[in-house]
């Protein structure tokens, strides 16, 4: 006799006509939220990690505000080279910090008319932030610690000397000295924001 009305008590279909309560239907929503969620967290616990720039010190390379991708496991199979760029926990109670790695373990490390030298020979080193056309100098710090660069300083084992690409606006080791291999966070890989500088980092 006529059309039926009643309620199904909450029951509706699947994709495959099946009849699904919509109380599964709402937990089944909170356990695909929660592994999500979970996957997200060990993502960037384990692999890649975002960052974002919140300071000068990187440019041009790095622009403040700019967010970044940074590495979490290749390093477990290879050690860090120089030119990488890296995120790292300082030797201080601070944030984390990004600089580029320049001195390896076990190498001297010294400056001569704005320039970087390793080992005795000059670093080509393009990131470096140009103004007016000119590569900006890369002076030594006046803090008399041995790593400020006023003389040739050899990078102990274990430990790799960082810069920033801004030569005159960075606290780097010329400050606060060299990074143990343990303090590294990862490195740096490419920028995801904003869109128009969308790209590898170096």
């Amino acid at each position: 006799m006529g059309g039926d009305t009643r309620s199904d008590g909450g029951i509706g279909r699947d994709g495959k006509g099946r009849r699904v309560s919509k109380g599964r239907t709402i937990i089944e929503y909170v356990v695909l939220a929660f592994v999500a969620v979970a996957v997200a967290l060990l993502i960037q616990a384990f692999l890649v990690k975002p960052y974002r720039i919140p300071s000068a010190s990187m440019e041009n390379t790095l622009l403040i505000g700019d967010r970044v991708l940074v590495d979490r496991i290749s390093w477990r199979f290879s050690q860090p080279e120089r030119g990488d760029i890296v995120v790292f926990h300082p030797p201080f109670d601070g944030p984390v910090l990004i600089k580029r790695v320049i001195g390896l373990p076990g190498d001297g490390v010294s400056l001569s008319g704005g320039y970087v030298y390793i080992n005795g020979r000059r670093l080509v080193e393009p990131y470096v932030r140009r103004v007016a056309g000119r590569q900006e100098p890369s002076e030594p710090f006046s803090n008399g610690l041995p790593w400020s660069l006023q003389e040739p300083y050899t990078v102990p084992a274990g430990s790799y000397f960082v810069m920033g690409d801004n030569r005159t606006d960075s606290g780097d080791s010329r400050e606060f000295g060299p990074i143990k291999r343990g303090q590294f966070v990862g490195r740096a890989f490419a920028k995801y924001w904003p869109p128009g500088r969308i790209g590898a980092t170096d």
